[in-house]
């Protein structure tokens, strides 16, 4: 009982530590155009497609602008090509908190999670 006791301190000592830890930091100050919003929410997915392609041969493991070129290419009806985007989106180096169209923030793995899980309905998700 008294060793059950001592471990659950020692767990408790560490909780606070661990609970405040961040896994994600906001994304960089980035404009929107740079990760096509615009294009994206004004239903232009071609414009949006041409911009991001651009932009990922500089930061080829962005998730936002991985996030917004999957879902441009979902938009278009290319959804295998959506869905391998947004895997390397949800696997990337890089992890950001991301601001969605609706205002909300969220982790930008998760971001692409909900987008994959999201892939058969007209949802569009997109980051600014």
């Amino acid at each position: 009982m008294s060793n059950m006791v001592i471990l659950a301190a020692a767990l408790m000592a560490q909780a606070p530590t661990a609970a405040t830890a961040n896994l994600t930091v906001p994304a960089p100050a980035t404009d929107a155009s740079n990760v096509a919003y615009r294009e994206i929410m004004t239903g232009r997915p071609q414009a949006a497609i041409d911009r991001l392609e651009q932009v990922l041969t500089v930061r080829h493991d962005d998730p936002l602008a991985l996030i917004n070129l999957g879902t441009a290419y979902k938009m278009v009806g290319r959804t295998s090509d959506a869905a391998r985007i947004y895997r390397s989106a949800a696997t990337s180096s890089d992890r950001y908190d991301v601001q969605l169209s609706d205002g909300r923030w969220i982790d930008s793995r998760r971001a692409a999670s909900i987008a994959i899980k999201n892939l058969a309905t007209a949802e569009v998700i997109a980051l600014r």
